[in-house]
């Protein structure tokens, strides 16, 4: 699949891939990084899961800014703008914000693993 299927394809998910793939220089550097971040999500949310559950709110807010970061760099926005909610409430201490917004968050989270998923089939 070229280029412009790729960038269409993510598009169609809600990803901004053009400014994303845009900062990484290439679809090809895009793809790399992006397949390291993929590799890696599952332990991570099972970490931020388990600060959570712990009540662990500064080890929670450095994963959750991790995965804001990571996020809005390969064009996952709304993952990226949820992370950062939950970022701030647990730097904030709101632990009921975090535990009442958990559930988006990983809603969000398990939506990009789809997408990419799907993308890594192209």
């Amino acid at each position: 699949m070229n280029t412009d299927e790729k960038i269409a394809f993510l598009e169609q998910n809600g990803v901004d891939a053009k400014t994303a793939i845009a900062n990484m220089m290439d679809i090809e550097t895009y793809d790399d990084i992006m397949n390291d971040f993929y590799q890696g999500l599952p332990e991570e949310l099972s970490k931020i899961d388990g600060y959570k559950n712990a009540l662990d709110m500064p080890n929670y807010a450095i994963l959750v800014h991790a995965l804001k970061s990571n996020a809005r760099s390969f064009g996952f926005m709304k993952l990226g703008d949820i992370a950062y909610a939950h970022e701030m409430a647990s730097k904030a201490g709101d632990v009921n914000y975090v535990n009442e917004h958990y559930g988006e968050l990983m809603s969000a989270a398990n939506e990009v693993q789809n997408i990419i998923s799907k993308y890594k089939t192209l």
